[in-house]
């Protein structure tokens, strides 16, 4: 008889899955050449570069610990650090799929778990953050082995109790979020196993202990490393900044822009029926709701970055699909009872896999059809070239992707400052060189859009470089004359 919880019957479909996922997220990373492609990426080379040589004291304090870590242990394997912290996300994306998988099949069946699976293996946005330097991978994959092995461990007990405090805790130092996560543990577990666990409140008391136990530890640890007392430093910078109306449109835009474009309409379509259709099943509904307890509060969360990017809301969508997959199971068995074509039972899958390798192909493709690169591949040109040709000295610039791939320091203008202003806080920072480019800064700092003109003849400045060698991604680089006068 077929045991769904048998380890022996995952073996075969994971290994497949992983696989899939792999090659999926391989083919992607050489069909879309790489960069670092912002300002927090750095931080995190940066991080690991400190770990890696064993300085523990010396780092960022506001850059979560354990995705850096992680990429010093990768950079024992790989002598990139940039690259070492780039594997890191690959590995973590593949092996997603694994408590993705026992998560849909606890919830639903075996089917769904194999479609939920396919699906987190062939979606494309998630393959593109697998191939980022980033802890987005990281904590995704974190966030779902942490409620797979919570729920086993209240409902069973065993290992999986022992382990999910250290899978929680581990999310506390990838992602600021990860603290009130933890924290959601309580409210879940009792939504979870409210007078229907008989040991509820042992288990739950082990998880707390264990968890507790961690974060005293880390407390501790950032004492010494801040002289703060706090579990998790970065969380005030970020309430620092908190706005009410910011916040009010983070929110309309994430739930009513953010959430159904990147679930997109066939995804949404499928996940309305997994989650309204009830007919002729027995369906776990205290689960059900212990996961979407959990996808809605990492949603309200991600709200207080004041940002609604997709990345912020990465595991929700991600557990939202896992009722997208039930639902294309409940639709393929129903076209198979009917006696319909193989074609058209196969087509709600097909439609969804379709819909992917269009997405795919339109992401890939316009990185080899002259248009703009998405990633800044021009700021490590710019960037390479210095080191190169240059002198070393202060960089001038909005993007510190020109410095970190210079070798350089940099310091950047206000976006309020006008053109004399940027460069009387350039010269005031002993900057050798002034660097504009025409992805962000021009955008963000209009003042600088004359200087993308190398023959503007700002005095001062002397052009000594331009990149451009795609559209919309010029960068030119002055340098910046000690003798000049504003």
């Amino acid at each position: 008889m077929y045991n769904p919880t048998s380890p022996e019957n995952a073996t075969r479909p994971i290994l497949a899955l992983v696989a899939l996922a792999l090659a999926f997220r391989l083919l992607f990373l050489l069909a879309m050449p790489r960069v670092l492609d912002t300002a927090d990426a750095i931080h995190y080379v940066e991080t690991a570069q400190h770990l890696a040589a064993g300085n523990f004291f010396g780092y960022d304090p506001k850059i979560p610990l354990f995705y850096p870590l992680l990429g010093a242990l990768a950079h024992f394997m790989v002598s990139d650090l940039e690259w070492a912290c780039r594997l890191v996300s690959l590995i973590a994306s593949t092996l997603t799929v694994v408590p993705v998988f026992f998560l849909a099949r606890d919830l639903f069946d075996a089917r769904a778990a194999r479609m939920a699976g396919v699906l987190f293996a062939c979606w494309p946005w998630l393959a593109d953050y697998a191939c980022r330097v980033s802890t987005e991978a990281t904590a995704i994959f974190l966030w779902f082995s942490a409620l797979w092995l919570l729920q086993r461990g209240l409902r069973h007990g065993g290992w999986t109790l022992y382990l999910s405090p250290f899978a929680f805790f581990a999310l506390c130092l990838t992602r600021p979020e990860g603290l009130f996560i933890l924290l959601c543990s309580l409210p879940a577990a009792l939504i979870l196993g409210w007078k229907t666990i008989p040991q509820l409140g042992r288990r739950l008391c082990t998880v707390a202990a264990l968890a507790g136990l961690c974060l005293l530890l880390n407390t501790l640890y950032v004492r010494q490393l801040t002289g703060e007392t706090t579990a998790n430093y970065r969380i005030g910078f970020i309430l620092q900044e908190f706005d009410y109306l910011r916040f009010v449109q983070t929110t309309v835009k994430s739930f009513s822009d953010v959430l159904p474009v990147m679930l997109g309409p066939i995804l949404s379509l499928f996940l309305g029926v997994g989650l309204f259709n009830f007919h002729d099943r027995k369906r776990d509904g205290r689960l059900e709701a212990f996961v979407l307890f959990f996808a809605a509060a990492q949603w309200g969360i991600s709200l207080f970055v004041l940002s609604p990017a997709p990345r912020y809301l990465m595991a929700t969508l991600i557990a939202l699909s896992l009722w997208a997959a039930f639902g294309l199971v409940i639709v393929t068995t129903q076209l198979a009872q009917k006696d319909r074509p193989r074609w058209l039972v196969a087509l709600p899958v097909l439609s969804v896999l379709g819909f992917f390798l269009l997405h795919t192909l339109i992401t890939v493709g316009s990185e080899h059809l002259g248009r703009r690169p998405r990633e800044p591949r021009e700021y490590k040109e710019a960037g390479r070239w210095m080191a190169e040709h240059l002198p070393h000295g202060l960089i001038f610039t909005r993007k510190p992707q020109v410095g970190y791939y210079a070798g350089m320091p940099s310091t950047g203008p206000a976006l309020e400052d006008s053109l004399e202003e940027a460069l009387t806080r350039a010269r005031d920072a002993q900057a050798a060189y002034f660097v504009v480019d025409e992805r962000y800064t021009a955008q963000m700092v209009p003042s600088l859009r004359p200087l993308l003109d190398e023959n503007a003849h700002v005095p001062g400045l002397d052009c000594v470089h331009v990149v451009d060698q795609s559209p919309q991604a010029r960068v030119v680089i002055y340098q910046l004359l000690p003798e000049a006068t504003p």
